[in-house]
């Protein structure tokens, strides 16, 4: 009985420390690493519907695995998403969302490192029903994901607004909170909408082929006593010419503004039919980019209802990932195809004799 009586006293003292440190005086508890890792991929889980946190704004409802794809010394890495939905995988290219969470999950930082007690995890509804992330060094097809690197999240802690109390591996942390935040938001939040994605460089090559048109350009950029780009662009099938600097630099306008109108299952998205996988494509778009990450972008039929023209596109980041089918407005690819026509039937353009300012 005294053995009882003392458990409970201990854990009641442990939870009065971690109130009385984290509320009254945040100020002296120095933040620190409690893991540095480079971490292949993320698993998220939603809350479950017992969980005694805050359920408003809503979660994502769908167990979401991220994945980051290494792409060669010195270059940015590869981010999908993946989901199951109806016994199928569906997978897309990811945006900042999940770039920014596995830079904030690679280096954990906390105010506190405390041992798991009974009344701690009650009080702030730590446990299996929370919303959980779990990390793990593989990116492979079939991921297990340890429980020693599961982190699940419950109520903020105390005073500090920015700060929320994390279960892992039988330890309380405080990490910050928009870790799990973020995550109060439809699963094709964490999707990237536009087409051709890339931080530096610039694109080098263009190439078009359908709508009984076969149309490749190639772009020798060069720096300006500005440090930027300025666009060289040239037809190369054909005559070889010199594009004019509008037409060339219309098609990669074009191209970089391509972006995703609709997934098939994006709340208000209209019902779309899906794609059989034999389906040919109508027309395919290459996009080589200066450090050699390359996308193909396939056109197939055009789908039409009373909500609009669409165009089903998959896209491809070669050689490394596909997605499932997305949809784009049918404007938005004859904008594409007139870009191309004014590449195809471009005249040869004279250079001015001067140097690139």
């Amino acid at each position: 009985m005294k053995q009882k009586v003392s458990l409970v006293v201990l854990a009641f003292v442990g939870l009065f420390l971690l109130f009385y440190w984290m509320e009254d005086h945040p100020e002296n508890i120095y933040e620190t690493n409690y893991w540095k890792e480079d971490w292949k991929s993320i698993q998220y889980i939603p809350p479950k519907s017992d969980w005694c946190g805050v359920l408003d704004p809503k979660f994502a409802e769908e167990t979401m695995v991220f994945r980051k794809i290494p792409r060669g010394w010195n270059q940015t890495p590869l981010y999908t998403v993946s989901l199951t939905q109806n016994g199928k995988v569906v997978s897309y290219e990811a945006n900042y969302n999940v770039k920014n969470s596995f830079s904030e999950l690679s280096v954990l930082k906390t105010k506190l490192i405390e041992k798991a007690t009974e009344e701690i995890q009650k009080s702030y509804c730590l446990g299996m029903s929370s919303p959980s992330l779990s990390l793990s060094e593989d990116n492979g097809e079939n991921i297990e994901f340890s429980k020693d690197k599961q982190l699940f999240f419950g109520k903020k802690i105390g005073s500090d607004e920015g700060r929320i109390s994390v279960l892992v591996n039988e330890e309380i942390i405080a990490p910050y909170n928009y870790l799990i935040e973020k995550f109060r938001t439809p699963n094709t939040n964490f999707r990237e909408k536009m087409y051709v994605t890339f931080s530096n460089g610039y694109l080098k090559e263009l190439s078009f082929s359908g709508q009984v048109v076969n149309v490749k350009s190639e772009n020798r950029a060069k720096k300006n006593q500005y440090n930027v780009y300025v666009n060289d662009w040239s037809r190369t099938t054909g005559e070889r010419i010199v594009l004019p600097p509008d037409v060339g630099n219309q098609w990669e306008s074009v191209v970089k503004g391509l972006k995703v109108e609709f997934y098939s299952d994006e709340s208000g998205a209209p019902s779309f039919p899906e794609l059989s996988s034999t389906q040919a494509p109508e027309a395919v778009l290459d996009v080589v980019q200066s450090e050699g990450i390359k996308f193909r972008l396939s056109f197939f039929p055009l789908w039409e209802s009373d909500s609009g023209k669409w165009r089903p596109v998959r896209r491809e980041l070669l050689p490394y990932f596909s997605e499932t089918v997305t949809w784009m407005r049918e404007e938005s690819f004859q904008n594409l195809v007139n870009a191309v026509m004014k590449v195809k039937n471009a005249s040869r353009y004279e250079r001015p004799n001067q140097k690139i300012q």
